[in-house]
């Protein structure tokens, strides 16, 4: 007998094939989403506080206490008060009209064995008005 129709489907090596690539592509998602994440996190916290229209008029400390603030809501864990105070640079812009924030920083994390992946964080908000992207 003949058949009219040839037989379809995944032969079992390309089955394998498959699951290996989405077992890899699974398992770098995994390593990656938590920094991505924290970077979001970030991303809103300071966004939040740069929006504030009273933010432009207040002191470093202020801003710092605000935004670790958010951290803890956001639950951002990377810095304490002291060390996120170091990082975070106010600066006031040419000509007297208002100050921005910046923030820059590096994050190492583990990808596989000796291989790092690295988060390279810049960031530049004016305070005092809303964030738009």
């Amino acid at each position: 007998m003949s058949r009219k129709y040839p037989q379809a489907g995944v032969t079992l090596s390309g089955l394998i094939y498959v699951c290996i690539i989405l077992g890899i592509a699974a398992v770098t998602a995994m390593k990656l989403f938590p920094l991505y994440n924290e970077k979001t996190k970030v991303d809103f916290s300071l966004e939040k506080v740069a929006s504030q229209r009273e933010s432009a008029k207040m002191s470093k400390s202020e801003i710092v206490r605000l935004i670790m603030r958010q951290f803890e809501v956001s639950e951002v864990r990377r810095w304490s008060t002291s060390e996120f105070a170091k990082v975070l640079k106010i600066e006031k812009l040419k000509g007297g009209r208002g100050k921005v924030m910046k923030l820059q920083y590096e994050v190492r994390g583990p990808f596989f064995g000796e291989l790092d992946v690295v988060l390279k964080y810049d960031r530049t908000l004016k305070l005092g008005e809303p964030v738009t992207d």
